[in-house]
């Protein structure tokens, strides 16, 4: 049997194919039954495995029967009934199946001398060759023609003539062939049967051979990886003969399997098999189909006759004759083409000459670029001649690869930072390429700092900064805010203003806006984050106020969020308005590269309690960072986010944005950001309340102080009242005074931003009463009260009302305490504070029950668990439990009072901690705790004590 790619070793054993080879042993047991011609054609892809199972069907169903086979060449179409010559006439090796001291059939040579002129004289030709193939099959004969798509023209009319008038004998008549590369698509007019056909076989049937399963190529290949062995089956898509042809190293990428590495290179004996497919084409035929297979992607004609150096005419007519034998074929949809398998174009290639194939590759290139080509598709070129040890072309490779990587940076970085890297190194550190190169790491710089690789961008911006000449165009400005943006990135604010300030002041006359609002903008920034605001940031850098959009808008943005800071309203009120004009003017693809523009403007319209506008400026910011795959801005973006919901109330979606934030914070190697994320997520985890929220909350907020090493910035403060924050609902009030008034600097907290001063105050309120200390509690309330005055947000003024109701609350002025706590509420609602209006509510409810109001407090404790519920916290229920009035009963938090309350109704450790998910060791640390608060040593002492200081039913 002559070899072909389907008789390439394709493992040690036969796989599969069980219901196809069934259907040729009822075939073949029907021919030997009823004495009468059947016909199997065998049909599939080249590589399929058709004459490996034709094979293996005969050893199986047909092992004593006599059987021969014929096999056509594409070199003997010339000669006629060349396949049943091969079959059938004396001289061929012996068939398995004969029996012993019976002659081989002999195929008459005068009938098939010369093709007859006459269709009569045709007729009787195959007449009497049909009355020679009948005596060889008088006592049983399998007649296997494989490779019939090369059959010459007499060998298929006999066939057909075969199907028409049967042989009178027990024969089964096997044909073997590609459908695609026929002459026609059915050559033998329609089967009879299908696979869905009944049991019983008709006189012929149609087996389509398909390709194996992923399960199926690992029986054949049992010692091969299973990474590889996906890899190699994703490349051949299950068909055998181009599995087995693959080399044994590793499988080449799918994406490119003519990349240059070792071990990629085809077997020569699979090379030699399919060769036979082109060998004989003509000359353009040839030149286009090599063409092809260094454009490797689907291919339009005129490529190809710019590659192959022939008329665009010619290109065409000879795609689509290399179509019609199947070696390329048409993408539907489409004008162009792509070759039927990439294991026969990795053999096309191969096969090709070297210095050609480098020569075609540069034609290649060259054409992309001329017909504006997608980046990746140019750059793929670019990176092959790169490979090549000669470097004639490393200088058009450069400007492609950049080129490229600017068009894709934004929706794939890595692959950007990839060509980046690799044209960087084509360069040669010489005084003639010292100007492409500082281009080249200026682009590398800043797609590695927007994708996240902030260490790398600031090695390369130290590196060539200093090289870049002052010019009139604010190139060296724009690097240097580049530069100064990673390292207040990396937390660096020092080195970001000083280096900004450097750049801002040497500034050349006539210098573009640009350079200096990103310079201003850094030097307001990092002035935030180190906690020292700056003032007299310049409004604009032109005549015209409008400036260049988005790069003004940023600077806007930033004044107004250090206005905020310093108290500055109506000022904050002003830049922010004329920011936001010019954001809401700009479409997405100016925005989309200067994420901190909208964080800056998200922040100030958060802290002058504009959440709606803030949701809707960070929001659009995360859709952009998102798409354009920035993990810079990203996490700046989530952390305000996530200030957002946590000051309306969301605690879930605050964790949840903080935890993302956090994860982004890590990949990028920024800790000030992670201090940041931590402390968010430990404030919404604390207000959270669930019996291991106070623990984890603490852990998280201790991280974050643990990073933020500096109280002075505004990571370290954050850091700090978060902290503060979780010890006080966790049961530990003196370090939250310690804390925030640390934070705060002196006992006006003048350190810490103005408009939250109230807010702090209140915290420092709270702290006091759970100490027990009501006149430091007083005293804090009224600086609350006096601090919101200043500010007059509606927000911060309820953190004041509700301060001072609680402290009127705890001195039993019951009255006057309601009057503050509905007055918080209201204010809450206005501000947008939805968890700090259901805190107020929940007081309100328990103001109203202490004076015996029972309508007002039934309407305020539904109000205030409705909203509790929408902000996913147990804090409310918690001190809706909570008695009214003795100072010793404000020791207690919310949680202890919760297990205090358990404990005195007999239950044990272990069934309290069933009820709320934690462990009996964790609730005996709790009642050891309660037992110090109330000065008592057991139970029966806890029971007297609580039962002395709550007179409800609850």
């Amino acid at each position: 049997m002559t070899p072909g790619l389907e008789n390439a070793p394709t493992g040690p054993c036969f796989v599969g194919r069980g219901a196809q080879l069934a259907r040729i042993g009822k075939a073949q047991a029907a021919a030997l039954g009823h004495g009468r011609q059947m016909v199997c054609e065998v049909v599939g892809e080249p590589g399929i495995g058709k004459t490996r199972f034709v094979r293996e069907a005969l050893e199986r169903c047909a092992p004593t029967v006599p059987w021969a086979v014929g096999t056509c060449a594409p070199d003997e179409r010339g000669v006629p009934f060349h396949v049943f010559r091969h079959a059938l006439t004396k001289g061929q090796p012996p068939r398995r199946g004969l029996r012993a001291g019976r002659p081989a059939p002999t195929w008459a040579e005068p009938a098939g001398a010369v093709p007859p002129a006459s269709d009569a004289r045709r007729f009787r030709t195959y007449q009497a060759a049909r009355r020679l193939i009948g005596l060889a099959a008088r006592d049983g004969l399998v007649l296997v023609l494989d490779d019939l798509h090369w059959a010459d023209a007499p060998s298929t009319g006999l066939i057909a003539h075969l199907l028409r008038y049967p042989v009178p004998a027990p024969l089964l008549l096997v044909l073997v062939y590609r459908p695609r590369q026929m002459a026609t698509p059915m050559p033998f007019g329609p089967p009879e049967s299908d696979e869905n056909a009944d049991p019983e076989p008709t006189s012929r049937d149609r087996i389509e051979l398909r390709p194996l399963g992923l399960a199926e190529v690992a029986l054949l290949h049992p010692h091969v990886d299973q990474a590889e062995l996906r890899a190699r089956y994703d490349l051949t898509g299950g068909n055998p003969g181009y599995l087995a042809a693959l080399p044994a190293g590793p499988a080449p990428a799918a994406a490119d399997p003519l990349r240059e590495a070792p071990g990629v290179r085809l077997p020569d004996a699979a090379v030699a098999v399919l060769r036979r497919e082109w060998a004989d084409l003509p000359s353009v035929e040839l030149a286009c189909l090599r063409a092809g297979a260094i454009v490797d992607a689907p291919f339009a004609p005129d490529l190809l006759a710019e590659v192959a150096q022939v008329p665009a005419a010619l290109a065409v007519a000879a795609g689509w004759r290399l179509a019609r034998l199947d070696l390329i074929r048409r993408v539907p949809g489409t004008g162009r083409f792509a070759f039927r398998h990439p294991v026969l174009r990795m053999a096309v290639a191969q096969d090709t000459d070297p210095a050609w194939r480098v020569d075609a590759c540069a034609r290649a290139l060259t054409a992309l670029v001329d017909l504006g080509a997608p980046a990746a598709d140019r750059a793929r070129y670019a990176e092959r001649l790169l490979a090549l040890p000669n470097g004639r072309w490393a200088g058009r490779c450069v400007d492609v690869l950049s080129r490229a990587a600017q068009e894709i940076r934004r929706e794939t970085p890595d692959l950007a930072i990839r060509w980046l890297r690799l044209a960087l190194r084509a360069l040669r550190p010489t005084a003639g390429e010292a100007q492409r190169r500082r281009d080249v790491s200026l682009a590398l710089a800043q797609v590695t700092g927007e994708a996240g690789d902030l260490a790398e961008s600031r090695a390369l911006l130290q590196e060539i900064v200093p090289l870049f000449p002052a010019d009139p165009e604010g190139r060296r400005a724009q690097a240097v805010a580049l530069w100064a943006r990673v390292e207040r990135l990396l937390g660096n604010y020092a080195e970001a203003v000083a280096i900004s300030r450097r750049e801002l002041a040497a500034l050349p006359a006539g210098t573009g806006p640009a350079g200096g609002y990103r310079l201003a903008t850094e030097i307001g920034v990092a002035g935030i984050l180190a906690g020292r605001p700056v003032a007299g940031l310049p409004d604009a850098f032109t005549a015209d106020p409008g400036g260049p959009g988005v790069d003004r808008a940023g600077l806007l943005a930033v004044r107004g969020l250090a206005a905020v800071h310093d108290g500055a309203l109506d000022d904050a009120r002003g830049l922010l308005d004329a920011g936001a004009r010019i954001v809401d003017s700009l479409p997405d693809r100016d925005l989309r590269d200067h994420p901190d523009c909208l964080t800056a403007l998200g922040l100030t319209e958060l802290y002058l309690e504009r959440q709606a506008d803030a949701v809707r400026h960070l929001d659009r910011g995360l859709t952009l960072v998102r798409a354009s795959h920035r993990d810079d801005g990203l996490c700046q973006l989530l952390l305000a986010r996530t200030e957002v919901a946590y000051h309306a109330g969301r605690l879930s979606t605050a964790i949840g944005l903080a935890t993302e934030a956090g994860i982004v914070a890590r990949r990028i190697g920024s800790r000030h950001l992670l201090s940041f994320a931590l402390a968010f997520e430990a404030e919404a985890t604390a207000w959270r309340g669930g019996p291991r929220d106070d623990d984890r909350a603490v852990a998280l907020a201790r991280s974050a102080v643990g990073i933020a090493t500096d109280p002075a910035t505004w990571c370290g403060r954050t850091a700090a009242t978060a902290l503060a924050t979780a010890a006080l609902l966790a049961g530990d009030p003196a370090t939250c005074a310690e804390l925030v008034r640390s934070a705060g600097g002196d006992s006006r907290l003048s350190r810490l931003q103005t408009t939250l001063r109230p807010m702090w105050h209140e915290l420092l309120c709270a702290a006091a009463l759970a100490a027990g200390e009501v006149d430091d509690a007083e005293r804090q309330a009224r600086q609350a009260m006096a601090e919101a005055e200043q500010v007059g947000l509606p927000g911060q003024r309820g953190f004041a009302e509700s301060a001072y109701g609680e402290v009127l609350l705890a001195r039993g002025e019951v009255p006057a305490a309601q009057l503050h706590l509905e007055a918080a509420a209201d204010l809450f609602r206005s501000g947008g504070m939805a968890l700090r209006r259901s805190l107020a509510l929940a007081s309100l409810a328990r103001a109203a029950e202490a004076a015996d109001q029972p309508g007002p407090a039934a309407r305020a404790r539904r109000r205030a668990l409705e909203l509790a519920g929408w902000c996913g916290t147990e804090r409310v229920a918690l001190r809706l439990a909570r008695p009214v009035g003795p100072r010793e009963a404000a020791a207690l938090t919310d949680r202890e009072w919760h297990i205090a309350r358990l404990a005195t109704t007999g239950v044990t450790s272990r069934l309290i901690g069933r009820q709320l998910n934690i462990s009996p060791r964790t609730v005996e640390a709790h009642l050891t705790r309660i037992y110090r608060k109330a000065g008592v040593a057991s139970r029966s002492g806890l029971v007297a004590w609580v039962a002395r200081l709550d007179d409800t039913d609850r």
